[in-house]
């Protein structure tokens, strides 16, 4: 599970409660088939985007659909997205939110693909 929130005072947007220079990396190895959920805790969307890899999405607030195969996936406020994907190439991959304030201010991380 991978938490989205924010914080008004000061104005900061987090992963799983860090910002890009406290992150820490959500792991898979090369050729794993993971499942990665966005529980957005905020009351702004996001979109996530995850940097060399497709996905698929398979639930969206608790219900299993068969969704499209992208590399972004809008996550509404206080909302549930689950993707399915195929861990890449091992190297070290961004994962953050396409919203320019958002990004500015911490919402990255790192997708870290080992051999």
């Amino acid at each position: 599970m991978i938490m989205l929130a924010d914080a008004m005072q000061p104005y900061v947007w987090t992963i799983d409660g860090q910002t890009w220079d406290t992150h820490i990396p959500i792991t898979a190895v090369s050729g794993e088939r993971a499942k990665l959920m966005f529980h957005n805790m905020s009351m702004m969307g996001h979109v996530m985007h995850l940097q060399s890899h497709v996905f698929l999405v398979v639930n969206i607030n608790g219900r299993t659909v068969n969704g499209a195969l992208r590399d972004t996936i809008y996550v509404p406020p206080m909302a549930m997205v689950t993707v399915a994907l195929d861990a890449g190439d091992a190297a070290r991959w961004m994962l953050h939110c396409h919203h320019m304030p958002h990004l500015s201010a911490g919402m990255m991380t790192e997708f870290a693909v080992s051999a």
